[in-house]
């Protein structure tokens, strides 16, 4: 199953639809996840008939005053997917034991990493050219059975890294 990622849009629809597009006709997802910022910029992609899972980001009037859950718990394969926007505000070393997958976002800078059987992406931004001196990119899972691969992807659909990962019972580790 591959599965969309995207975090820190801004209102930039261009870049949100131009993605969108290529993760749906290329790369065939079947969902996206939207880390935030903004959280309706994905509301004009119902069209696209794929899965749409998503959280706020932090400027949210509903996740400052705690009517939209800032996070969101997936279970894909047998995985368990945390999706929040602010890893530092929202994630609790609760969350942490609980799943195999934390997609974060709000740094604009893209990130993959795994730690203790954990994966963590962040897929960076779609906010513009340039912002905090980081190109727009974006990520995307492509989950088996026996298997995980992350990827981030720029703006111009070139693979900046990649992780293939092994599924054990106790988490995800290297290939």
């Amino acid at each position: 199953m591959k599965i969309g990622i995207l975090s820190d849009t801004h209102r930039n629809k261009i870049y949100l639809e131009k993605v969108v597009d290529w993760l749906i006709k290329k790369q065939r997802i079947s969902t996206l996840y939207h880390l935030g910022d903004d959280y309706e910029d994905v509301m004009d992609l119902g069209d696209r008939y794929i899965d749409i899972v998503q959280v706020p980001g932090t400027y949210h009037p509903k996740y400052k005053d705690g009517t939209l859950a800032a996070k969101a718990v997936e279970s894909v394969l047998g995985l368990q997917i945390l999706l929040v926007h602010d890893m530092h505000k929202d994630l609790t070393e609760d969350d942490r034991l609980k799943v195999d997958v934390i997609l974060h976002g709000h740094t604009h800078t893209h990130e993959l990493r795994v730690e203790q059987g954990v994966l963590y992406l962040n897929p960076g931004h779609l906010k513009g050219p340039l912002d905090k001196n980081m190109a727009p990119s974006f990520g995307m899972l492509d989950i088996q059975d026996r298997s995980v691969t992350a990827t981030i992807f720029g703006i111009d659909f070139k693979q900046i890294d990649q992780l293939e990962l092994l599924r054990a019972e106790n988490g995800l580790y290297k290939a």
